[in-house]
């Protein structure tokens, strides 16, 4: 087993950080210019992946402390996908029946760039804030 420096593991943690909301930001810009009649700029989904994010790990954190951890491994996933189309319900005035394919539209989208990022770098195959990757 390899020591990892205490700097080497930050650095890969905001590089994993980074990646992630960028992969987010991008789902999120695709599908809802596709889906919706925002005009979104990217930054402002990648602050809507930054907001999902953190609303997930507080929810994740409420489910950890609060139940049994049994129901976390479907729940958890569930739970997840709900913040992310609640928080695009929120941050884009499109409505519910626009959030919920805007929000599998950009899971979609998020998915198949991780993968692309994984088979490519030595990234992991996952990211903060996209339910269940």
């Amino acid at each position: 087993m390899v020591a990892v420096s205490g700097l080497t593991l930050l650095i890969g943690t905001v590089i994993v950080f980074v990646v992630s909301m960028l992969v987010g930001g991008l789902g999120n810009y695709i599908s809802v210019r596709a889906l919706s009649d925002n005009e979104v700029t990217f930054i402002h989904a990648v602050v809507s992946s930054v907001i999902s994010a953190a609303v997930w790990a507080g929810l994740s954190y409420l489910l950890n402390v609060y139940l049994v951890t049994s129901v976390l491994i479907f729940g958890g996933a569930l739970a997840s996908l709900l913040v992310w189309i609640f928080v695009l319900y929120f941050r884009y005035s499109s409505g519910i029946v626009r959030a919920i394919p805007a929000a599998v539209f950009a899971w979609i989208i998020a998915v198949v760039a991780l993968y692309i990022v994984a088979t490519f770098t030595e990234f992991p195959f996952q990211a903060i804030g996209i339910p269940a990757v």
